[in-house]
């Protein structure tokens, strides 16, 4: 028999979390097998070629829900779009996207997931933070820029925590450039005509590792990314 499409897909694009990848999605799975259900949901790990012990750990792992795509690195955003379009590939219903570095906390799952049907897209909205004034400050300056130059409604279009219909996320996905840095940034100006709703969340500080993106090295990410939005012409 053909195995039942889950109606969601929760996609975790992981670089090389070895300490934070299994605490994450068993807290993750835990809290879908009680929103969602058991058996209506999948974990898609989009492993983007981590060089630590990552892949041994998420092979250790047992779990009738959980997909494993590994591909040569590529970068978070288009790890998301990997994940929204083998989602849809999946037959899932929804997808959400969350990171894997323990940040997002699956307390502010539920209140996503009961208004799914409001919009096409749902975002968590950052209103409380563990990260540090850095990260704060990024979030910040990044929002009201693109506010300015973009016209965007949205509050923060970067949030990891993001439930999408998983059809149009596929379509949106591949509208984005394979060179483009901050893909996540890119699906939610494209996706936001069709109708977006927010939710505010509270962002826990990351288990291990390290951040991608630091202070010092933010304002050559935003001008990549304003010229990345001009050439995809949003």
């Amino acid at each position: 028999m053909p195995e039942t499409p889950s109606e969601l897909v929760l996609v975790v694009p992981v670089y090389n979390e070895q300490e934070a990848i299994v605490p994450v999605l068993t807290e993750w799975r835990a809290e879908l097998m009680r929103t969602v259900g058991s058996g209506r949901f999948t974990l898609l790990v989009v492993d983007d070629g981590s060089k630590d012990a990552t892949p041994e750990r998420l092979a250790a792992l047992d779990w009738p829900e959980l997909r494993v795509h590994r591909h040569k690195n590529r970068g978070h955003g288009q790890s998301c779009l990997v994940g929204y379009i083998e989602a849809d590939a999946m037959g899932a219903t929804y997808v959400f996207q969350i990171d894997s570095d323990g940040q997002c906390d699956p307390v502010g799952f539920a209140g996503i997931w009961e208004r799914r049907r409001n919009a096409p897209a749902i975002y968590g909205r950052r209103t409380s933070r563990d990260d540090g004034r850095a990260r704060r400050m990024i979030s910040s300056v990044l929002r009201a820029s693109l506010k300015l130059a973009r016209r965007t409604r949205l509050n923060d279009t970067n949030v990891p925590f993001r439930l999408y219909q998983a059809p149009l996320a596929a379509a949106t996905a591949r509208r984005v450039p394979a060179d483009f840095n901050l893909a996540n940034i890119a699906m939610a100006l494209l996706m936001e005509p069709a109708g977006f709703e927010e939710v505010p969340i509270h962002f826990r500080d990351r288990i291990g590792g390290e951040a991608t993106v630091r202070l010092w090295g933010f304002a050559s990410k935003a001008l990549r990314l304003h010229r990345d939005l001009f050439k995809l012409g949003t």
